[in-house]
């Protein structure tokens, strides 16, 4: 009896595996995968869940009155909404891609006007969060504010140098 060459298994080989592994792609319950999407609504339930689970807990470790847990939920609020809009502003103004010669002054203007957009977008941010912790600070009395200065210290130690921003911070 000859040898098969290798070249000739590859082919009906890969086929087999394939015909093996559809099934197990294809077993389980698939009936509600049309309906429900894996991202969207979904998605922002379970984070609004979250952050409403950690404003409860920095609540309740602030000891926080109804009145500045409704005053917190509204600095929240429009921190969220500047962020959106600041988002959006964002991807409006986002710059065309660089092109032409580098070593032209075309160029190095197009460069300059980046740089100037994304220095403007992140004064921004920083002057947000700025206003947002200002607000933050007013609402609570001293000894609130000394836990609040130790939660923030604990959150910095816990972020170490992952990075920054709001998925961070």
């Amino acid at each position: 009896m000859k040898a098969i060459s290798r070249h000739k298994l590859i082919l009906p080989m890969a086929l087999a595996a394939s015909l093996l592994a559809s099934p197990l792609a294809w077993s389980g319950d698939h009936e509600n995968c049309d309906k429900e999407p894996r991202h969207g609504k979904h998605d922002q339930r379970d984070r609004k869940e979250m952050m409403e689970h950690r404003f409860d807990h920095m609540a309740e470790r602030l000891n926080l009155t109804e009145k500045q847990r409704d005053e917190m939920r509204a600095i929240f609020k429009k921190g969220h909404e500047e962020r959106k809009a600041q988002f959006e502003k964002r991807r409006e103004d986002r710059p065309e891609m660089l092109s032409g010669d580098p070593a032209s002054s075309d160029f190095k203007s197009q460069v300059a006007a980046a740089a100037d957009k994304a220095a403007e977008s992140a004064r921004d941010r920083v002057q947000a969060k700025a206003d947002a912790y200002a607000a933050i600070y007013q609402v609570l009395n001293a000894e609130q504010r000394e836990t609040w200065a130790k939660m923030q210290a604990e959150r910095k130690e816990r972020k170490g140098d992952r990075g920054h921003g709001p998925r961070h911070a």
